[in-house]
């Protein structure tokens, strides 16, 4: 069997990479072609839109040229679905015997809608044993009804959903990332080099807080399972032969409450192992402010850059929000991590339907505040209903979702209606994104000498990179913003309601039980009063 993996792009391409020259390698399908791979005598392709620079007719064309049996695509980002369409599209029409799978966050939550668009399978959920099954029953042309976790277009063309499947519980037994099969010099960080280069790892998955607005709780099942230490050093002594430069912990949060002790351990054998690297993790700030000496053990592991959803400068926001922790913990956070020479990638949310005008404002004056205690970045999103979340289902109930058209679904447009007018948020998300380095820049040489020696090379390789990049942020900001007000209120004005099928057919789907022991997690997490 000869299997093809494709990484789709968002119309606009990665934010990450147009800013920063950020882009991990495709780690999701590295793990899945490992799982091919290991299920047989298969031949595995991975094609990454992003890393190659391809455009959707080089992607059919260079699929095309494999003579693939299967194609499968990862649509982890929601604003992925149209160009994700569009290829299985023209992969179709010039093979129609292929089987097409779509896989991922967005396609577990709206299955139907990629099977009535040139897909022949939806994999739900967690892939690996799924994958391992299936390419098996696809070769043996056997019948797809006996693999379970997925949705699929049956011969007679009526939609059919199979069994749920449970878990992965021993992380340890999945085969390794075929990171052969990618170039390592595709996957760049810019921002502190031209030849710095980024792997992805990962030493968990699931997460077991139940943020309103995140995707990751229903696509985990409300869940969190580690890999042994062992397990991760061993991934992480493979990475650093390759010769990467900079490893990426994808976990949707790197430390959690039950595991702080292992993650201790962890650090000391990184540390007695030789095998400190560069490291990035995602931080809850709860977690980083009361466990200083946790941060300390990790930056001396090589922990460089962590990222902390922070969400607001309001604490009532917070609440309503589901986040569990207070703008005192954030503070505390970030200087912790500033202490320890830590750079400080902060995350925050404008536009939720409790936002008004007063509290954007005092999440962006926040956002000052933490820069001044040692936050060295900031990410502004827009809050964004996604498939598979309490707040999207409750958007469609209420029907206040101006588009479904995918391509806007990228927390950069506004796509709902809320107390605050759209256009607002969305000219707030910029402002609050610039002024953030504008004020930071300016009071610099102010505060450069508080600056751990840690990090700050790596501050100085950014302001390198960063001036370097100027013609760009002002082109951000006279062309894109003025461009991306005029389409939100092009939508806006055009809005229309799904029908009643199609919106029950969401309601429905985002609903779904993914996983055969979460039935009561998952009814738990959608109880919750919003």
């Amino acid at each position: 069997m000869k299997v093809v993996f494709i990484r789709p792009s968002n119309p606009t391409g990665s934010g990450y990479l147009r800013s920063f020259g950020f882009l991990p390698v495709p780690l999701g399908l590295l793990q899945l072609a490992g799982d091919v791979k290991e299920a047989g005598d298969h031949e595995v392709k991975i094609i990454d839109m992003e890393a190659d620079q391809m455009n959707v007719p080089r992607v059919i064309n260079e699929t095309l040229r494999f003579n693939p049996d299967i194609v499968g695509l990862a649509l982890h980002a929601t604003a992925a679905h149209n160009v994700s369409v569009s290829i299985a599209k023209g992969i179709k029409e010039m093979k129609p015997d292929v089987v097409t799978l779509a896989g991922g966050h967005h396609a577990t939550f709206v299955p139907e809608e990629m099977l009535r668009n040139h897909f022949d399978v939806v994999v739900m959920g967690e892939g690996d044993e799924t994958m391992m099954e299936l390419v098996n029953i696809v070769e043996n042309h056997d019948d797809l009804a006996k693999v379970k976790g997925i949705v699929y277009r049956d011969k007679d063309g009526t939609i059919k959903r199979t069994p749920p499947r449970p878990l992965m519980r021993d992380l340890d037994k999945l085969p390794m990332p075929a990171f052969d099969l990618v170039n390592r010099e595709k996957y760049t960080f810019d921002v502190f080099g031209k030849n710095e280069t980024v792997a992805c790892m990962e030493t968990s998955r699931g997460c077991p807080y139940a943020c309103e607005f995140c995707s990751v709780t229903p696509t985990w099942g409300n869940s969190w399972r580690n890999k042994s230490n062992e397990r991760i050093l061993k991934e992480l002594s493979e990475i650093k032969r390759l010769g990467y430069s900079w490893v990426f912990f994808t976990d949707d949060i790197f430390i959690v409450q039950p595991n702080i002790k292992d993650r201790m351990t962890l650090f000391n054998q990184i540390i007695e192992n030789g095998l400190s690297a560069n490291f990035i993790a995602q931080m809850r700030v709860d977690i980083t402010a009361r466990n200083p000496e946790v941060i300390k053990k990790a930056s001396d592991a090589g922990l460089r850059i962590a990222f902390l959803g922070v969400e607001s400068g309001d604490d009532e926001t917070l609440k309503k929000l589901h986040k569990g922790t207070v703008t005192s913990l954030a503070e505390k956070a970030v200087k912790v991590l500033h202490e320890n020479g830590v750079i400080v990638l902060i995350g925050l949310i404008l536009g939720a339907p409790y936002d008004t005008f007063k509290k954007m404002m005092k999440t962006i004056r926040f956002a000052y505040r933490l820069s001044d205690l040692g936050a060295d970045s900031v990410q502004f999103s827009i809050y964004t209903p996604l498939p598979g979340t309490r707040v999207f289902v409750k958007a469609l109930k209420e029907k206040r979702l101006f588009t479904l058209n995918w391509d806007y679904y990228d927390v950069l447009l506004p796509v709902m209606k809320t107390k605050s007018n759209p256009l607002l948020v969305q000219f707030l998300q910029y402002y609050g994104n610039y002024t953030f380095y504008l004020r930071k820049w300016i009071r610099g040489k102010f505060v450069r000498s508080k600056v751990p020696e840690r990090k700050l090379e790596l501050l100085r390789r950014a302001e390198r990179y960063f001036a370097g990049k100027l013609g760009h942020y002002v082109k951000e900001i006279v062309v894109s913003l003025p461009a991306g007000l005029i389409k939100t209120a092009r939508l806006m004005r055009q809005g229309t309601l799904p029908s009643e099928e199609k919106l029950q057919e969401l309601i429905s789907s985002s609903k779904v039980i993914v996983y055969s022991e979460t039935e009561e997690k998952r009814n738990r997490y959608f109880s919750i009063d919003d």
